[in-house]
């Protein structure tokens, strides 16, 4: 498992270097673009999507397992007036937080890819839990891989094997961008889209 509180510590988060409103903007802004609704922010990291859709008229929940990292979010919120519900606790263990199942928008942007398999399953059985019927979930990560400072992330075919039973894979899209350095390039960084199946019981 990647060490994640040691690499906020020191401020090596890659999976942060992503242009958040370039992210956004074909989810929320197309026409066919999600309606502001409850969204969990699974791994919010120093908050910055978390604030991005708070200030967008979401009603964000945001979960993460480091204090450094929830403190630069809570940080981030109060500077630029958003409000977003903040919960420190392991998103493996999601069904120990309390948290009301019915989020119609659910994201992951480097969290799930780092953990061992154990941890992986419980994270999304917890986010099924918690989804509602029709929820989106996206997900990024790193190619599969043995990589130095990256996780060792997940190909396509590992979201489907983690996902398909309750999710459908809806489209996967390059996150790569000439802003990232090349060995983040060189891994493929990529956000996957899913769409929780109707009519699928709850776990």
């Amino acid at each position: 498992m990647v060490p994640y509180k040691l690499m906020y510590r020191f401020g090596l988060a890659p999976w942060e270097w992503r242009d958040v409103e370039e992210t956004w903007r074909p989810i929320l802004d197309s026409e066919s673009g999600l309606e502001p609704g409850r969204a969990l922010d699974v791994g919010c990291g120093s908050g910055r999507d978390a604030v991005y859709l708070a200030k967008r008229g979401w009603r964000v929940t945001a979960v993460d397992f480091s204090e450094e990292a929830l403190a630069t979010a809570r940080r981030r919120a109060t500077e630029q007036g958003a409000e977003v519900e903040w919960v420190q606790g392991d998103v493996g263990r999601l069904d120990r937080l309390e948290l009301e199942p019915g989020y119609t928008l659910i994201y992951d942007f480097g969290c799930i890819q780092g953990l061992g398999d154990p941890s992986r399953q419980r994270a999304a059985a917890g986010v099924s839990r918690l989804a509602a019927p029709g929820a989106s979930f996206l997900i990024f990560a790193f190619k599969a891989g043995r990589h130095i400072v990256l996780p060792r992330g997940m190909d396509q075919a590992d979201v489907v094997a983690l996902l398909g039973g309750m999710w459908e894979l809806e489209h996967a899209e390059s996150m790569a961008s000439d802003h990232m350095p090349a060995f983040a390039r060189r891994a493929k960084p990529t956000v996957y889209r899913l769409s929780r199946r109707d009519g699928t019981p709850t776990v």
